[in-house]
């Protein structure tokens, strides 16, 4: 039999938000980490507001919106409060009922700068990452960096010139056939400075490479002061 398409107000509303959530969902791990990070942090939070005047909005149900605002890239705060009235799992994140107005959105931007502004925004952080979920899954011994998005130059003139800079030309090798490059092209390495009396009297030659190191996973240390390289003689292996 086939159903009719038609579509009747409803008087009143029996909708769970926790049953329409899936058990095994990514919010909500995140939520019971965040939750438990506020709950932490409720005398501090009571200290920041004082105990006359209009209700503000709820500094914990502040963080959780901003939060789903960078989980979910939302551009402004105006999609995210368009958003958070007719889906039901922003609004089972944040708190809000079924039925719960949501908020005017220069309000909500202005309640969450008020709040995020002082050193609240750090001692929310550190108690998430201090999280017993959280703190297993960090490490300070290393971190990864897509080359590609590094621009090499500024990179030269960081606190760790050296590590920078031979990280991104040590796969720098000459080429086979390569013949003397006339120009540095728009890619090229910088070249090294040289005074023109000393420039004429060096010629490009490899130096000796530094002792290598020890670790298997790291290739031999080479310093290329001196050396010229331009993508005219030289191609990266990697």
């Amino acid at each position: 039999m086939r159903g009719t398409d038609e579509t009747s107000g409803s008087l009143f509303s029996y909708i769970d938000l926790e049953e329409r959530i899936p058990e095994r969902h990514p919010l909500r791990k995140i939520r019971q980490v965040v939750n438990d990070a506020l709950t932490s942090l409720d005398a501090e939070f009571e200290a920041l507001y004082t105990d006359f005047g209009r209700p503000s909005i709820p500094p914990e149900r502040l963080i959780r919106a901003s939060l789903l605002q960078i989980l979910f890239s939302v551009r402004s705060e105006r999609q995210l409060m368009e958003q958070m009235d007719y889906n039901l799992m922003f609004r089972w994140f944040v708190g809000l009922g079924i039925d719960d107005p949501v908020w005017v959105p220069t309000v909500f931007t202005k309640n969450r700068d008020r709040l995020l502004s002082t050193e609240m925004s750090r001692k929310v952080m550190a108690a998430i990452l201090a999280h017993r979920e959280v703190a297993p899954l960090l490490s300070d011994e290393h971190f990864s960096v897509d080359g590609t998005l590094v621009k090499g130059e500024p990179l030269e003139r960081h606190w760790s010139e050296r590590q920078w800079r031979t990280a991104s030309m040590k796969s720098f090798q000459p080429k086979a056939d390569a013949a003397p490059p006339d120009d540095e092209g728009p890619g090229d390495p910088p070249a090294s400075d040289t005074t023109p009396d000393t420039a004429a009297s060096k010629t490009p030659a490899e130096t000796d490479p530094m002792p290598r190191n020890t670790k298997a996973h790291r290739n031999a240390e080479v310093d290329f002061k001196g050396e010229k390289r331009s993508n005219a003689t030289h191609a990266s292996k990697t």
